[in-house]
């Protein structure tokens, strides 16, 4: 369910960032009356932050400090079950009750970040729904298979080894994720070939290919359809972005 639980503190400068698509959802706690700014729009109190298939624009003024949990794209469902498509590409305020985030929202900068992470765990603990938790295993089984299985497969065969049809696992799909099986499958393909076009040496036929595209015009296109880039346009961007800042390959290895 939960990939990681962060902070993240900017105690010097003002810092903006733009974080290409990818496929996490965000639970965002601003502490100490901190605001962020994310595509223009301010943000105060506690936010869900979708999986998108576009870039975001994040600002963070000095001494901004944020307590999240990044979940899988299906994992927020279990503890707070929001239908996905109102997630996409979107950041929405918390729908919890003050009771719920007090902990969270009476933070004191006095208090250390292992009291916070502890009440994190407590909150996630206490809003766990075992009935939700279940109704995600087929995702979970989907995430699984075309995000970490190194051999091909298609979903129609996927569907057919689980026993359902396209039809009933897109409807599900798009309930809880946000988007149709077919173009999560893109997006992570996308997400994987843009951490390697910075973690790996090789050449960028290779990373196209095991990325999972079938020839590098396929890989171009996808690529392009997400960044408006090309691949080595893109790769030669982030290398100079980089050059004064280490904080924009932390930000895109985040797959």
């Amino acid at each position: 369910m939960i990939e990681r639980i962060w902070m993240a503190e900017n105690t010097d400068k003002e810092v903006q960032l733009v974080i290409p698509p990818n496929q996490y959802v965000n639970l965002v706690f601003p502490l100490n009356n901190s605001t962020y700014r994310r595509d223009n729009a301010l943000t105060e109190g506690p936010q869900i932050e979708g999986i998108s298939t576009q870039s975001t624009a994040l600002v963070y003024p000095a001494g901004t400090k944020l307590l999240g949990v990044r979940f899988f794209a299906f994992g927020l469902y279990p503890f707070i079950p929001i239908h996905g498509q109102k997630l996409l590409n979107n950041s929405l305020s918390c729908p919890l009750e003050a009771e719920e985030t007090k902990d969270f929202l009476k933070y004191s900068v006095s208090d250390s970040d292992t009291l916070l992470i502890r009440n994190m765990y407590k909150f996630l603990s206490d809003s766990f729904c075992e009935k939700s938790y279940k109704a995600v295993f087929q995702l979970m089984d989907f995430y699984k298979q075309f995000r970490w299985d190194e051999e091909t497969s298609s979903i129609e065969a996927f569907c057919s080894n689980i026993g359902t049809n396209y039809t009933r696992l897109n409807r599900h799909f798009t309930r809880v994720v946000g988007i149709t099986p077919k173009k999560f499958e893109r997006l992570i393909k996308f997400r994987k070939s843009l951490c390697n076009l910075i973690d790996s040496e090789d050449q960028l036929t290779t990373i196209g290919a095991n990325s999972g595209y079938f020839d590098q015009a396929h890989f171009i296109r996808e690529f392009k359809m997400f960044l408006n880039h090309t691949p080595s346009d893109y790769q030669a961007l982030i290398k100079m972005a980089d050059t004064n800042s280490k904080i924009i390959n932390y930000n895109f290895k985040l797959f």
